[in-house]
């Protein structure tokens, strides 16, 4: 049987087969549930949603600010045009006003916002899609497609900005959509112009991991939001036909980003938070697009087991973007409940339309993508197996996971939108938000919140100095630059760095199948931190049970560390208790407590709240006295109480 597998090159090949073998032993795992019929109406139910929201023109607009927004239309066009394929003729005459606007926007330089780099691959899906259906209206498409010219009517082009820095993943997005249009004979030019800048621009931001960093090229801040986005639609090129110079380099980029992306999938299908527009229902939409290709793609080479796989990992971002329904059938964009007028947790440029229906658009891909209902799924790695996994390039994160249970840390010490120490803690069957699943941030960089404090705030170490100040890992070092959220920090402005040693002594027999179900890794950060020459994280993952231990080398008076607590998402808020050697949260039948081993110490609740994506957290100090080390250990499972 052929296996579809990474090349040689790929840095978590190891890691990878050894999960596979894992895989394949495991029985018993539990089906998600989510067939193509399920599917196509978690799509219906978006999509007619917005249907009410459509103007006389096709446009949609955005009930929140009274006109069209960004792509929000050709994403409407996309997906509804994906639902009249499989039998609702109800919506072609709207999907055809959509389409019609949408192409009408961009030839005439109208595209709301100046976003028309994101239309091209959604229009020419939905093109393809609807063209059987309306052959007189295609011509009509068709000859308005071909009057588009690329360095004129797009933004992120070389010819508009001639700066390399600036070819992000917006140029990446309008190439996608470019080859489609090529693809379908609209196109003027051939592929070599996309070559160049897939070549000068692009393929050099790939990591030996496939993780696609984007920001400026000398310094990329990268978002795991704007990797997966960007892979997503490069992906689509591929799955079109993309057969330029670039493509085998492509190709094999792709296919290691989507095992790094199933590696890193949380068990509860959700990929890991760091930087702009993280916990965007978006992201996990994006990602289900990539699984579902790579399922097909595997299933292709008759590799049946990495096929179920993947199709079970697209089944749990399915899940992840579903769980955040409201009840008129529109997503909560972001992972929290608050109103959408809120804006809690949103980006600046978040805009609820516009991350609603580009999210239902790359459902709808992930749908075309799909390899049918006859697979069987297979567990992804943070379901079986132990791992622990530092991504590669400027991502700064690490990933540490047991069957059923995935920790988040990030690394960078100088970065105030990315704070260090371990930021989320999401277990199999228990509510995401819980662990908690954000962290806080020194600078809200992009995000706007409609409450809380602003701060930084993660499962880290706390000293007290002889002077009497407490000091956090969360509050990082100076970079001695003034922070910018468009570019980003250099990880190495400011003297700080980390080192990662992960335990590799040699199992056998019961050992062995313990060693599959644990964890044990130490992190060591340097630097210029207030009164500490040297900290030490050590960290002993277990299945239901985590052990910290922190390590400071320097002149303190008492060692601490910080507990970051759930305590509302904008719906429900959490019941929170406290004594002298415990902190314990419930919230939506789920609990998190934190216990400090250390006898003589004591824990202590902070007042106030502090934002987070999810909502509102608060936080505990557990403190130990006269010493250099603490201990704690941190515990989540179903709760029997009412919170």
């Amino acid at each position: 049987m052929l296996t579809y597998t990474a090349g040689t090159s790929y840095p978590w090949k190891r890691e990878l087969e050894e999960f596979r073998a894992l895989s394949a032993q495991a029985d018993g795992i539990e089906p998600t549930g989510w067939n193509r019929k399920r599917k196509l109406a978690l799509i219906e139910q978006i999509v007619r949603a917005y249907r009410v929201y459509q103007q006389e023109n096709g446009a949609i607009e955005d009930p929140y600010s009274g006109r069209e927004r960004y792509y929000s239309t050709p994403a409407y066009a996309m997906a509804a045009a994906v639902l009249v394929k499989e039998g609702h003729a109800d919506l072609l005459p709207s999907a055809s006003a959509a389409l019609t606007r949408s192409i009408s926007a961009v030839v005439q330089g109208e595209a709301p916002d100046s976003h028309p780099d994101f239309f091209p691959v959604l229009m020419m899906r939905a093109y393809m899609l609807l063209k059987p259906f309306l052959p007189e209206q295609a011509e009509v498409w068709a000859g308005m497609l071909r009057q588009i010219e690329p360095e004129r009517d797009y933004v992120f082009t070389m010819s508009k900005m001639n700066n390399p820095n600036r070819m992000i993943n917006w140029n990446a997005i309008m190439i996608s959509g470019e080859v489609l249009r090529w693809k379908e004979g609209l196109a003027g030019e051939g592929t070599e112009w996309m070559d160049r800048y897939l070549s000068a621009y692009h393929l050099t931001r790939f990591t030996p991991l496939g993780l696609y960093q984007d920001g400026p090229l000398d310094r990329p801040n990268c978002p795991l939001a704007y990797d997966i986005a960007t892979r997503y639609h490069l992906g689509i090129m591929i799955d079109a036909g993309y057969e330029g110079e670039c493509a085998p380099v492509l190709a094999e980029c792709l296919r290691h980003g989507a095992f790094s992306s199933l590696l890193t999938l949380s068990p509860l299908g959700e990929i890991p938070p760091r930087g702009r527009s993280s916990q965007h229902q978006w992201n996990e939409a994006a990602a289900a697009s990539v699984f579902a290709s790579q399922a097909s793609a595997a299933l292709k080479a008759r590799d049946r087991g990495m096929a179920g796989i993947f199709a079970r990992a697209a089944n749990l971002c399915f899940d992840a973007v579903a769980r955040w329904s409201m009840e008129d059938g529109r997503l909560h964009i972001v992972r929290n409940f608050y109103p959408p007028e809120k804006r809690h947790g949103y980006e600046v440029y978040t805009n609820h339309t516009c991350y609603n229906l580009w999210t239902v658009a790359a459902l709808a891909n992930a749908y075309l993508c799909d390899p049918g209902d006859g697979l069987k799924e297979r567990p992804i790695p943070s379901e079986v197996g132990a791992r622990v996994l530092q991504m590669d390039g400027w991502f700064e994160t690490i990933s540490a996971s047991v069957p059923g249970q995935q920790i988040i840390l990030h690394t960078a010490l100088n970065d105030p939108y990315t704070v260090p120490g371990l930021v989320r803690i999401h277990q199999q069957g228990l509510p995401g938000g819980i662990g908690p699943a954000a962290a806080g941030h020194a600078n809200a960089g992009f995000t706007e919140f409609g409450e809380g404090e602003t701060l930084p705030l993660s499962y880290c170490p706390a000293w007290q100095t002889p002077d009497g100040q407490w000091h956090t890992l969360a509050e990082g070092i100076s970079s001695g630059a003034e922070y910018d959220r468009d570019a980003g920090i250099d990880p190495a402005l400011g003297g700080g760095s980390v080192k990662l040693e992960v335990e590799s002594e040699a199992f056998h027999g019961e050992r062995a199948r313990e060693h599959f179900c644990r964890n044990s890794f130490t992190l060591k950060w340097h630097g210029p931190l207030q009164g500490l020459q040297e900290l030490r994280m050590h960290v002993l993952q277990q299945q239901g049970l985590l052990q910290i231990t922190y390590e400071f080398e320097g002149q303190i008076q008492a060692a601490g560390a910080v507990i970051p607590l759930m305590f509302g998402d904008g719906e429900q808020q959490a019941e929170i208790t406290c004594s002298d050697n415990r902190v314990r949260t419930e919230f939506r039948g789920a609990y998190a407590e934190s216990k400090l081993v250390d006898s003589i110490g004591r824990v202590h609740v902070q007042d106030g709240t502090v934002a987070s994506r999810n909502g509102l957290l608060r936080f505990a100090r557990m403190e130990v006295p006269e010493s250099r080390t603490l201990t704690f250990t941190v515990e989540l499972g179903a709760s029997t109480g009412k919170a």
